[in-house]
């Protein structure tokens, strides 16, 4: 169960965002490595995070974000889930761009989620993301999910001069509409 306070970014149709969840849970289950630690940034209150957290593969969840109210949203989530997952989750209250310039977020995890806002990526964590070396550590997988196609057209141009697309599909939230939601996974060349 997720929580949701009247100042934190929530899905407006959460029922079709369960696809790509769904999706997202598919994909990890296909990692080679038994156990991942998983990162989310602009994870909001956990709205992808805390659906990977029983599946077997994964060993941690950070999820971060820079609103101060969704922290205790998350908290309260993980207060209902089963112990055994809940240990496992832990959330940082920063932004993107600082969980990967202070905190080296990007060497101590094995996947990174990433759901920006329609701008897409900050410039410094597309930076960063460039500069990922492949014998450092353990990032694997990229599973990026955008609300803002421009955006992520963008971003995938200076993502493919070190990731490589692996999959991309499209995901109606508000049928009637042109709106698309993006889900894509990039492994590193």
């Amino acid at each position: 169960m997720l929580y949701f306070a009247p100042n934190v970014f929530r899905q407006a149709n959460l029922d079709a965002f369960a696809h790509i969840i769904s999706a997202i849970r598919q994909r990890l289950e296909q990692q080679k490595q038994p156990k991942l630690d998983i990162l989310e940034l602009y994870g909001g209150v956990g709205t992808i995070g805390l659906h990977l957290l029983d599946l077997p593969s994964t060993r941690s969840l950070i999820c971060s974000d820079e609103n101060p109210y969704n922290r205790p949203c998350f908290e309260k989530s993980l207060s209902v889930m089963e112990h055994a997952f809940a240990q496992r989750a832990k959330y940082m209250p920063y932004s993107a761009s600082d969980m990967v310039t202070q905190h080296n977020s990007l060497q101590n995890c094995h996947v990174l989620i990433v759901d920006p806002p329609r701008k897409g990526l900050d410039d410094v964590v597309l930076e960063a993301l460039t500069r990922v070396n492949e014998n450092s550590k353990k990032l694997q997988l990229l599973v990026y999910v955008s609300c803002g196609f421009d955006a992520f057209q963008r971003d995938y141009q200076k993502l493919k001069t070190k990731w490589k697309l692996e999959h991309a599909e499209g995901h109606v939230l508000f049928p009637g509409s042109n709106a698309i939601e993006t889900l894509a996974y990039f492994t590193l060349l």
